[in-house]
């Protein structure tokens, strides 16, 4: 089986990246070698399709340079073996030929899965650039699935921490909602009863009504039915906002959202979580935003609830307190998180959002969470710092413009340090 080096695999490791050159002519191979050697490339030589198939199924190749004239398998159907193997679809594969000068052969290059092409005599400086251009794009690209991936992983896992008491959560009103059920099935059983009687006798309907408290029986059924509705929807609202949560990625609608529903409603997912390990202090005031993903930013506020129970210590949640705020300060809506938590040291506060960055011991996150906040909120024009004291705790905090920044706007007023 091909093995490739642009699947979803790890990073490359700090060698420089290696280059398949596949020519029958071993004299080109030898001088497409020495060009790339020279820039600091490793290279690796094959002499026919058969040998090029055979060094990339080895792995460790990052690009292909590949002759189009060779004979037994030309260039064409060497490209096209490596993209029908997904390990390799993502590989670069440039073709180096003289042949290459009408239209109907850059097609046929382009059909089988080239990415670029070179003309022979090949110029070394051409040569180098393209190489460097092409491996650079292919890494971007490795680095943006991976990233997608981790940030999908770090979701997952904020689902599977909180797991546990939102079942929890959806457990209790659904055995309030079948214990009413029970009386109410009771109670429609009395009223049948009654319905029976005045059929058979007027006299008798308004017996048995005053014997079981036919009024009441009314009173309760109305009761039932408005707290079994309000259980309802309590699991409905909980589905749904893990349902906004999980689907981030998917509900990318912008919308006007307000960061106090957006807190509130993460809360609720997290609260029995929370409730376990600190005592949960909130002030939600109105923080509007005209325009945002409303999935995103519910993917912000619990990367920073998870983010602050991670940072918590196993002692008494009494003792421990996570704090979310939410408001307005001049143009921006304000959204911060707070921890009385380990804390971050001063050096490592710096480099807090970088991607794969933890301070955390190993299996705990994956480093990716604070970057994806920093990803979302920059991209609604907005910004996050932190602020934090080793023993003493954490302040995460986000603001984002209320609304776009028009372009006769001025310079926005200095912002007022919002309290933790």
């Amino acid at each position: 089986m091909l093995k490739g080096r642009y699947d979803e695999g790890p990073h490359r490791d700090q060698q420089p990246p290696q280059v398949l050159v596949v020519d029958d002519e071993p004299a080109n191979v030898r001088l497409v070698q020495a060009y790339l050697k020279a820039e600091g490339f490793r290279v690796l030589g094959a002499f026919s399709g058969v040998e090029a198939l055979e060094q990339v199924d080895k792995g460790g190749v990052d690009l292909v340079l590949l002759d189009i004239r060779m004979p037994h398998m030309d260039g064409f159907e060497v490209c096209r073996r490596i993209r029908q193997n997904p390990a390799c679809a993502r590989m670069p594969v440039v073709f180096l030929t003289a042949e290459f000068n009408d239209a109907d052969s850059e097609l046929q290059g382009l059909e089988a899965g080239a990415d670029e092409y070179l003309h022979k005599p090949i110029q070394r400086r051409a040569l180098v650039a393209r190489v460097r251009n092409l491996i650079r794009l292919a890494d971007a690209e490795r680095d943006r699935r991976m990233a997608t991936q981790l940030a999908q992983s770090e979701k997952l896992a904020a689902i599977g921490q909180i797991a546990a008491g939102v079942a929890h959560e959806i457990n209790n009103p659904l055995a309030f909602i079948l214990s009413n059920l029970t009386s109410l099935k009771s109670y429609v059983d009395d009223v049948k009863q009654v319905i029976a009687a005045y059929r058979l006798s007027p006299a008798e309907g308004r017996e048995l009504e005053e014997r079981i408290g036919f009024q009441q029986t009314l009173d309760d059924i109305d009761s039932l039915l408005g707290e079994t509705s309000e259980g309802g929807q309590r699991v409905r609202t909980i589905v749904q906002e893990l349902k906004t949560f999980s689907r981030a990625d998917e509900n990318q609608v912008l919308e006007p959202v307000d960061l106090a529903d957006i807190a509130a409603s993460t809360l609720l997912l997290t609260e029995r979580e929370l409730a376990s390990r600190a005592r949960v202090v909130k002030d939600l005031r109105a923080a509007p935003v005209s325009s945002a993903p409303r999935g995103k930013l519910h993917q912000v506020v619990m990367n920073l609830l998870v983010n602050a129970m991670q940072a918590l210590s196993d002692k008494d949640p009494r003792e421990n307190e996570i704090r979310v705020l939410t408001g307005t300060d001049g143009r921006e809506s304000v959204l911060s998180v707070s921890d009385t938590g380990c804390g971050i040291p001063e050096e490592a506060q710096g480099r807090i959002f970088e991607p794969f960055f933890t301070t955390k011991p190993v299996g705990i996150g994956t480093g990716i969470g604070l970057s994806v906040c920093q990803a979302v909120v920059q991209k609604l024009g907005g910004r996050i710092s932190v602020r934090s004291t080793v023993g003493q705790g954490t302040t995460f905090e986000v603001r984002v413009p209320t609304a776009p920044a028009s372009v006769s706007d001025s310079e926005p007023p200095a912002a007022q340090k919002a309290s933790a």
